[in-house]
């Protein structure tokens, strides 16, 4: 009969899983694969030096809750197991969100454990998660329609914060390692019957499926990894884009989806959503795809708690608000305006080079009076833009160059010394500062870059 530990510790070792110091969390509930998990990380305790948490999380939802939780202190008092306990109304949570019960139930658990690592220093969360429990959760997530996130299940190791060592062990290993040395464990009710999607996995599709392929599970776990492994790379791309794009936290423009195949297109989608939303939460392949019409169309977007616009190649919550902010500039180097996450770069050079845009501009030194002010262009502005043969209303100029309405303080304008208009962001330079045909040097560039 297969031994489980020496096989776990050298799961830990070779994807150190636990460190020397750590404080481990362990999500237990009194089932066969927390108990099983709990044995096996004392054991682990003994070549390895780390603190031992049970963390133990009262849903509420059953009659025999009460005796659960009398069940689990008791296990861990016997086995000289530390355990914090919490425990929330999980059907009125479910009822405010409008979550499905699982959802919420998982959630409020997630909420315990987050909370006291929060305040156990060098922790990780380990939860009993066996490699049956991933073939029941790719099976939930094949039937509601998910993506490469949902396929990827659950990780042996997420972001180094929450580890599951059980993954490579099956519910007939974890029941045989139970049963060789005695050890009992609180059995749910629940998990008998054919209530949840669940259940009618575990007890229905997946008996019925191992009689085509026995080994079903393990097929399932690599599956999973290779979709892991293209989640990740996806994700990984996405964040790329969106660190060089994102603007504010919450600002996008559309060109970011420019020339993206659909499907880093859509991983991009969703992680917008996510930092601006702050969750996924209610938010499925359906809202994605009108996503990614709005960003086509133009068209504004309502989701789950959150509303957008997409306005004139900018897409941005309704709520956006950008702050008043003024900058004095007394020389040279690098300026940061934090409320527009944006920085001025001030550069001496002794050669003009034209601007191809009016993302920047070149002005001959001998013009400029520092400290130069760097602030929102407000109402009465004006000035006269090179070509042009009369002075123009600043904001005029910003809505020109397509910049939607909540997003014109994202356009600096930059004054002279003396209170003169220099420039607006995005737009043309004022004529009485644009360097003339044969000017010499030296000259000041001038540019707004992202910090």
């Amino acid at each position: 009969m297969k031994l489980l530990f020496p096989e776990f510790k050298n799961n830990i070792e070779r994807h150190e899983l636990v460190r020397p110091g750590d404080s481990i969390i362990l999500g237990f509930s009194g089932g066969k694969d927390s108990v099983t998990l709990a044995l096996l990380l004392q054991e682990l305790q003994k070549p390895l030096s780390f603190c031992l948490v049970a963390a133990y999380f009262n849903h509420r939802l059953r009659d025999d809750a009460r005796e659960e939780e009398k069940w689990v202190r008791d296990f861990c008092a016997a086995r000289r197991i530390e355990l914090e306990v919490g425990g929330r109304d999980v059907k009125r949570f479910r009822e405010e969100g409008n979550l499905n019960l699982e959802h919420a139930a998982s959630l409020s658990r997630y909420d315990f454990f987050h909370a006291l690592a929060s305040r156990i220093p060098n922790s990780r969360v380990a939860t009993a998660h066996s490699r049956s429990d991933l073939a029941e959760t790719f099976f939930i997530k094949l039937f509601r329609g998910s993506g490469l996130q949902g396929l990827s299940a659950i990780y042996a190791n997420k972001e180094k914060r929450i580890i599951r060592p059980l993954l490579i062990f099956s519910e007939a290993e974890i029941l045989a390692f139970l049963e060789r040395n005695g050890i009992g464990y609180y059995q749910d009710p629940t998990n008998l019957g054919h209530d949840f999607l669940r259940n009618r996995i575990r007890h229905g599709l997946l008996p019925e499926a191992r009689k085509i392929e026995p080994d079903v599970e393990e097929r399932i776990f690599k599956t999973v990894l290779l979709i892991q492994d293209e989640f990740d790379y996806f994700q990984g791309r996405a964040g790329e884009i969106m660190r060089k794009h994102l603007r504010l936290g919450s600002i996008l423009p559309a060109a970011a989806f420019s020339g993206l195949h659909p499907a880093l297109a859509r991983h991009l989608a969703r992680e917008y959503l996510r930092r601006v939303k702050g969750d996924l939460l209610g938010v499925g392949y359906e809202h994605i795809a009108d996503f990614m019409e709005s960003v086509e169309s133009g068209r504004g977007l309502s989701l789950p708690g959150l509303n957008l616009k997409f306005a004139k190649g900018w897409i941005f919550p309704d709520k956006v608000r950008i702050g008043d902010y003024r900058l004095e500039i007394n020389g040279t180097g690098k300026w940061p305006i934090p409320e527009i996450g944006r920085a001025l770069i001030v550069k001496k050079t002794a050669i003009f080079r034209k601007p191809g845009d009016n993302f920047e501009i070149q002005v001959p030194e001998k013009m400029l009076r520092f400290p130069l002010l760097a602030r929102p262009a407000r109402h009465g502005d004006k000035y006269r833009k090179i070509h042009s043969p009369y002075a123009q209303d600043v904001f005029e100029m910003i809505r020109s160059s397509g910049v939607p309405a909540p997003l014109r303080r994202f356009c600096p304008m930059l004054e002279n010394g003396n209170g003169e208009p220099i420039w607006v962001y995005g737009s043309p330079i004022a004529a009485h500062f644009a360097a003339q045909d044969g000017a010499k040097g030296p000259f000041i560039r001038i540019e707004f870059k992202e910090q």
